[in-house]
């Protein structure tokens, strides 16, 4: 077992009624009403603007539309029917400015549009105030393109399997698996069968990915090992919840805290989500730390808000363009003493190894929200594996509360002509891409 000077910390990551086809009506009159047009959706009235002297014309207004008028309130166009461009309001008058119209009634249902655009704007009186909107219309929305999801597709969750006491997320080449008998940890994370996550150790605890709470020097009665409870202990509460693994581990009673953990997956986006949550049976401050422990041998590297936001500890790294890098090929890094990088980051961190991306997103936070000597990032060599770390906000928890925290998982293959090394702009360029909403 290792004893360490300072903690180490997780790092890481939708109608607008189309007006139809109407002509201009006579230049004087009461509020002009609207006829049937095309009505991609629900049918909303227009304002109407101020009128003349006689008030505005009655003009014929595309479909769900309602309609221009001065002074007086405009009727609430029908949604329906097929249409074409939307008609001119009345021609207004040359005489003072009228009141603003009020909201025309709710548009009635009509057929789906197909895709139309909006009709073009009734012209009203001059110089009135605008009328409020009608209410919407019941008529079915038009054919469109709804809103995509990450990706650029529709979100699809993955549902997870139960295999024992793994449960398993699955889609292409990715396998995410929870083992609710050692901690509810995160046990394989693989892409293409290869591990990109350590499976095992000689020991309870320096494998997979856990959750624990900052700093450790709150931890008792001792500093190392982690409090069992929190670490490696079945979670024997909840299970699979739809497209949910949901589990709550046992309560330590020396420090004072239980863990939830909420893990979730989508196919279409390829992002994982671990929801996180520190339950207090005693007021303390705390902050989420996730600790996932990677393969030895590959890149770490991370952007700060600052070159000096970040404390090396045992790890010689290079920094550029506003991005810290951390070469572990030669894998010669230790930390006899325990101690360990740790950087105020700016929401993201990537772990790159044989051409497989593992990368994490999380809210960002301030250099003023993280405990003494740790940070959002950290990095610490271990004996064949490196600490890929994410830390929350440090947080005073009152007894009986919680402190919820997420980040974010993403595996995926770089392409060939994304070139892998200290430096690469490509690289970081490639993550940004994934990052984009």
């Amino acid at each position: 077992m290792r004893l360490r000077a300072s903690p180490f910390v997780g790092v890481i990551l939708l109608a607008v009624a189309g007006c139809g086809p109407g002509s201009s009506g006579p230049p004087s009159g009461s509020a002009g009403t609207s006829a049937s047009g095309v009505a991609g959706g629900a049918g909303t009235a227009a304002a109407g603007t101020a009128g003349t002297s006689g008030g505005g014309g009655q003009g014929q207004a595309g479909a769900s539309g309602g309609t221009s008028s001065a002074g007086g309130a405009g009727s609430g166009g029908d949604s329906g029917g097929s249409g074409g461009p939307g008609g001119g309001g009345g021609t207004g008058g040359a005489a003072s400015a009228g009141s603003g119209g009020s909201g025309g009634a709710a548009g009635t249902a009509g057929q789906a549009g197909r895709g139309g655009g909006a009709g073009s704007s009734a012209r009203g009186g001059t110089g009135g105030t605008g009328g409020a909107s009608g209410g919407a219309g019941t008529g079915r929305g038009g054919t469109g393109g709804g809103a995509g999801g990450a990706g650029g597709g529709a979100a699809n969750p993955v549902t997870p399997t139960k295999n024992g006491n793994k449960y398993r997320f699955a889609w292409a080449d990715v396998v995410f698996e929870i083992d609710a008998m050692v901690g509810a940890r995160v046990g394989t994370l693989s892409l293409g069968g290869a591990n990109l996550i350590m499976t095992s150790a000689t020991d309870p605890t320096t494998w997979g990915s856990v959750f624990w709470t900052s700093p450790r020097s709150a931890w008792t009665p001792v500093l190392w090992p982690p409090p069992p409870m929190i670490d490696n202990a079945p979670y024997t509460t909840g299970g699979i919840s739809g497209t949910h693994v949901v589990l709550t581990g046992p309560t330590d009673t020396s420090i004072g805290v239980s863990m939830g953990k909420d893990y979730s997956a989508d196919a279409t986006s390829g992002w994982m989500k671990l929801a996180y949550t520190i339950n207090a049976t005693k007021a303390q401050k705390a902050a989420p730390w996730e600790v996932s422990r990677v393969p030895r041998g590959g890149i770490v590297f991370f952007p700060v808000p600052s070159s000096s936001a970040v404390v090396a500890g045992p790890l010689t790294i290079t920094q550029s363009g506003g991005i810290v890098w951390f070469n572990d090929a030669p894998m010669t890094a230790t930390s006899p003493a325990g101690d360990k990088l740790y950087a105020d980051g700016s929401g993201w961190t990537a772990y790159v190894l044989n051409g497989n991306l593992f990368l994490k997103k999380f809210a960002d936070q301030p250099a003023s929200a993280q405990p003494a000597m740790e940070g959002e990032i950290d990095v610490y060599p271990g004996a064949g594996f490196l600490e890929f770390e994410v830390q929350g906000p440090y947080t005073n928890i009152a007894v009986g509360g919680s402190l919820p925290w997420s980040i974010e998982w993403k595996v995926i293959k770089v392409p060939s002509s994304v070139t892998v090394g200290v430096g690469s702009t490509t690289l970081v360029d490639f993550v940004r891409a994934q990052l984009a909403p």
